[in-house]
């Protein structure tokens, strides 16, 4: 089977959506008789972004179409940098940040890889008629890899095209508040692409069932798949040396990923740690909080830092990330507010021993399904109370010895392969 497969977040660069498309790519080599073809947007090693480690995990066989998301894009990409940087540099760079988010917002309707897709439908269009693909899958998020399968199945109507939502893309929570000309534009083009996509996979059911509800769309032509975690991957890692920044004499709490406050709401949890700070400073002493990842907000930030059991690192490596994942006795994790996404990392966090302590974004936070019936994962309402006896409860574990275990049902090689049969069409 011949694959075209549309991802604009790919193995070049880190975040949660890369590492899927990781999984998804290699697990579909493995399979006897697949050849993949990936087009993705090219994050050159100077981006901040591209992760040379995530790139080698790559499988060889995957052949490569890496287009430019062209100029503008490429300006605004953050770059690596070896030189010292100067007081009066830091705060022009402080003053300049909020300005770039807002051109950002303004001038990126749907994303920032609206000009990409257009380049890399046509690039696509010229690699269909050599390749005679046999089926084409898009991954949202972002928006505009499912706008340049668009493009390309307008074209080749006979190609099957499979759409991944990854999140809801008009109704995501992160959205609320655009303007009437941004929402009609992105809502055209959401209808057009669902209504032109031959078959739709999501993540969770109530996305999925706002979906088959919105654009009236037939269940047998849905599915559900989830995430899942490399166990060959975690095994060689938990081989290293602990990372630095663990404290075996302690109970590590560690959160791996990005801090959108408008979607993970952290100040309940900020002031739990100093109500146990207050109230059991024997305890707050034992714990070690780490932090990996941007966070948005400067206030919650400094109001995170200043807590002196708490680290709070900028993004990391993948492979560190990891390090500190197997590692850990507990790991957080923050559910979103008004939404019908499921933070990925907690798949990732399936692959490891620790604890997992879910405080949910909102009562109706979908998250509940998946994790409801597993034991190792503590759900708690995003309030300081619970927050602060979810705590106390795992360190009695941890304490006690009691370990934690792995959720195999999880890994990458068991839900590739109903991919790989949604794709064949079975």
């Amino acid at each position: 089977m011949k694959i075209l497969f549309i991802a604009c977040y790919s193995p070049l660069i880190n975040n949660s959506a890369s590492i899927e498309t990781l999984q998804y790519l290699n697990n579909l080599a493995k399979i006897d008789g697949n050849e993949i073809h990936l087009l993705t947007v090219n994050f050159p090693p100077n981006s901040i972004y591209y992760d040379e480690y995530i790139f080698s995990m790559l499988d060889k066989n995957i052949k490569l179409h890496i287009i430019s998301g062209g100029r503008f894009f490429e300006s605004l990409m953050p770059k690596k940098s070896n030189k010292a940087v100067k007081v009066s540099d830091k705060t022009k760079t402080s003053k300049i940040k909020p300005l770039l988010k807002k051109a950002k917002k303004i001038i990126a309707i749907p994303d920032m890889y609206l000009y990409w897709s257009y380049k890399a439908s046509k690039y696509g269009k010229e690699l269909m008629d050599k390749e005679n693909f046999d089926v084409m899958f898009s991954m949202h998020e972002p928006p505009s890899s499912h706008i340049c399968a668009y493009n390309i199945k307008k074209e080749y109507k006979d190609l099957r095209w499979i759409a991944y939502w990854s999140d809801p893309w008009l109704k995501d929570s992160t959205r609320e508040g655009s303007s009437y000309i941004r929402r009609t534009f992105e809502g055209r083009y959401e209808e057009k692409i669902v209504k032109l996509a031959d078959k739709h996979i999501f993540v969770t059911k109530a996305n999925r069932n706002d979906y088959i509800k919105t654009y009236n769309l037939k269940e047998e032509d849905t599915f559900i798949i989830t995430r899942g975690y490399d166990s060959n991957v975690y095994d060689e890692i938990l081989k290293e040396d602990t990372p630095k920044l663990i404290d075996k004499s302690k109970i590590n709490l560690v959160y791996a990923g990005e801090i959108f406050s408008k979607l993970r709401d952290i100040r309940p949890f900020i002031s739990s740690l100093n109500k146990i700070k207050e109230e059991n400073e024997e305890l707050f002493n034992k714990l070690n909080i780490l932090f990996f990842g941007n966070i948005d907000n400067d206030e919650i930030k400094k109001d995170l830092i200043s807590i002196k059991n708490v680290r709070v690192s900028n993004r990391i490596p993948y492979k560190e990330a990891l390090g500190y994942m197997v590692n850990a006795d507990v790991l957080l994790l923050f559910g979103n507010k008004n939404s019908k996404q499921i933070p990925a990392k907690i798949y990732d966090y399936f692959g490891c021993y620790g604890y997992i302590l879910v405080v949910l974004g909102d009562e109706e936070d979908p998250i509940i399904d998946v994790i409801k019936d597993i034991d190792k994962c503590k759900i708690s309402l995003n309030r300081e109370s619970d927050i602060t006896n979810s705590i106390k409860d795992l360190s009695r574990l941890i304490e006690s010895g009691q370990k934690s275990y792995l959720v195999k049902e999880y890994e990458w090689k068991n839900i590739s392969k109903k991919l790989d049969s949604i794709l064949r069409g079975e």
